[in-house]
């Protein structure tokens, strides 16, 4: 992501923000396939890839989509992971569990195309499991939305875990 990119106007950030915060809430309302047909575009690359903790002279280059990740999903994938929800046969989410996002400092900037835009944004999750499990992530998400007859789609995905291991049992929602 690049910083050099001019930032959007405040009101385009805030259109942006406020897609983001109906994203969550379609996902937090189990609203799988919706959040897929309205959000997320035919050409997404969806991707949480798994980083190593290293000392700072360690300069080995930073994980590629060609290396192991949690997700590195395509449309298709994140389709047949959404239909797999809908059967009942997906053991880790029955009972459902309950996530809530929270979204903060949200950036975006201008790319080479004028219905594109690069954000950032700091994302917190909370997910309750049964009686007794609580799992709680942090970290950065970089997105790059495509604007389509006045609607924002996600066209990549890039979700950076803070966490060195994943503490979660599954890790089957979206984010």
């Amino acid at each position: 992501m690049s910083k050099e990119q001019p930032r959007v106007t405040q009101e385009l950030l805030h259109a942006i923000t406020q897609h983001y915060y109906t994203e969550a809430r379609m996902i937090q309302d189990r609203q799988y396939r919706e959040w897929l047909d309205q959000m997320v575009a035919r050409d997404i690359h969806y991707w949480m890839p798994i980083f190593e903790t290293r000392l700072v002279r360690d300069k080995r280059p930073e994980p590629t989509p060609d290396d192991a990740a949690y997700y590195n999903d395509n449309y298709d994938d994140l389709k047949g992971r959404v239909e797999r929800l809908y059967t009942g046969m997906v053991w880790m989410e029955d009972p459902p569990s309950r996530i809530r996002f929270m979204i903060t400092n949200v950036e975006a900037f201008h790319t080479a195309r004028s219905d594109e835009f690069e954000t950032y944004a700091n994302i917190f999750v909370v997910r309750n499991r049964r009686q007794m499990e609580t799992y709680e992530h942090s970290l950065g998400r970089e997105d790059v939305l495509r604007l389509t007859d006045g609607k924002f789609q996600v066209t990549k995905r890039k979700l950076i875990v803070d966490a060195r291991v994943v503490q979660d049992k599954n890790l089957y929602f979206f984010i």
